[in-house]
């Protein structure tokens, strides 16, 4: 008899509950390449929407400690939008926020070092950074789920004690959740 003829000592499954709201949390944020290449985006990080009217980057974040350790959530950082400029706009201060986060900036640091650390060459630099985020559960759509809107940066009281928290370990195998990126990255505008 083998392992796939008795589960006896099979262990009770995981639960698939989403991440409670406004848990934050230290993750790292890789890109999945939509390989939309124009003079502006030339890397091929940048996804095209279905419906052609706007371009984003299609992120992928998982949990690295924690009780939601190796959890994955899925969200969009937009970079243009034919319908509205603040898409793109809360893009980039989305991006500076990650920046932030990542190198240990104060907001309000103009030094020509911090200047110097939230200056990219390509969207490749922002791939596998760590940082610490705010997860959310969005509640529109078919079924809620979890997302990253507000990203954690050292002008917040708890950005240490996450930004401590050990992430030697790399994520392993499929989070615990049932959802998909197929299913989660959406290229709605929501404006």
């Amino acid at each position: 008899m083998t392992k796939w003829n008795n589960f006896n000592d099979a262990e009770d499954q995981m639960s698939y509950e989403l991440i409670p709201n406004k848990t934050i949390a230290k993750v790292t944020m890789t890109i999945k390449k939509g390989n939309h290449v124009t003079q502006e985006f030339p890397d091929g990080y940048a996804t095209l929407s279905k419906a052609g009217s706007s371009i984003y980057l299609a992120c992928e974040f998982v949990v690295l400690s924690g009780e939601y350790e190796n959890r994955k959530i899925w969200s969009n950082i937009g970079l243009h939008s034919d319908k509205s400029t603040l898409y793109a706009e809360i893009g980039r201060d989305t991006i500076r926020a990650i920046l932030n986060s990542a190198r240990g900036l104060h907001s309000k640091d103009k030094s020509p070092e911090a200047e110097k650390l939230r200056t990219i060459r390509s969207f490749a630099d922002l791939d596998n950074l760590e940082f610490v985020a705010e997860i959310t559960i969005n509640d529109q759509g078919d079924k809620p789920r979890n997302e990253i809107k507000t990203i954690i940066t050292p002008d917040h009281i708890e950005y240490i004690e996450f930004m401590k928290e050990n992430s030697s370990k790399l994520p392993t195998g499929l989070a615990n959740s049932k959802q998909s990126a197929a299913e989660l990255i959406s290229d709605e505008i929501p404006f």
